[in-house]
């Protein structure tokens, strides 16, 4: 047991640096924001067309670090395309994170509105 009582005053304070170190790092990958007016996308098959949707945009949040956060915010190509189970009539899809194309540093963690 004497090892743990051999320098405990620098063993404490490797410990604090330690917590420091990883609440420093955390906080610089962590950045979470909205970006708005992300353009929707809707792919259909040949010969089909959309008439209408319910929304030419969506708002997405992001996470990433502050750097990539701040610089994917004009590379968001498009909100999501799909392809309908349904050829005709009103159809509805779920948009999800995983839909979303975005830059590769950065994580999509909500997609609004959601269909």
């Amino acid at each position: 047991m004497g090892w743990i009582s051999n320098n405990a005053g620098l063993k404490v304070t490797s410990l604090v640096l330690a917590t420091c170190a990883w609440f420093f790092v955390k906080g610089i990958t962590s950045d979470s924001r909205p970006i708005n007016g992300v353009p929707l996308e809707i792919k259909v098959k040949p010969g089909l067309t959309v008439l209408a949707t319910s929304t030419a945009t969506v708002n997405v949040t992001v996470r990433g670090t502050r750097e990539d956060v701040r610089r994917s915010r004009g590379r968001f190509v498009r909100g999501g395309g799909f392809d309908p189970d349904q050829p005709f009539g009103i159809n509805h899809h779920a948009l999800s994170p995983s839909s979303v194309r975005h830059p590769p540093r950065v994580q999509v963690t909500e997609v609004d509105p959601a269909e």
